[in-house]
């Protein structure tokens, strides 16, 4: 495991996406997306501190669900935002930069989840309650 910034990981995250062949709309829309998460968790946040609890404040929290402004994120844009976060920690996780995904039980996990990966967010939950 490395200690990889946010802002660093979320570049390479990206890149990857390039090179997967992703349309550059997407990668925009990402961009956008990884922008929003970087600015609520800090751009020098170590992927590696990045727990349970954390991502379950930025799901509850006005980063994500308001506008400036204080108007309300539309509900397909919020739930785009989660699903960008989401598969950027399970990237991550592959890559060896996370040892445990930091998924709160109530995250949606999608098609995409492995038994694995319900297993260490699981995990991961538990032990963030008993800290």
């Amino acid at each position: 495991m490395t200690d990889k910034t946010l802002h660093d990981g979320l570049l390479e995250y990206l890149q990857h996406l390039r090179d997967q062949g992703k349309s550059e709309r997407t990668i925009y829309t990402y961009t956008k997306d990884a922008a929003q998460i970087e600015a609520y968790f800090g751009s020098e946040k170590k992927l590696s501190a990045i727990l349970t609890m954390h991502v379950a404040g930025f799901l509850k929290s006005d980063a994500l669900l308001k506008l400036p402004g204080d108007k309300e994120r539309s509900e397909p844009t919020v739930r785009k935002t989660v699903r960008v976060l989401r598969m950027f920690l399970f990237w991550a996780k592959e890559k060896g930069y996370i040892e445990k995904l930091p998924i709160p039980k109530d995250m949606p996990v999608g098609r995409s989840a492995t038994a694995e990966g319900d297993a260490n967010a699981e995990q991961c939950t538990d032990n963030s309650a008993a800290a």
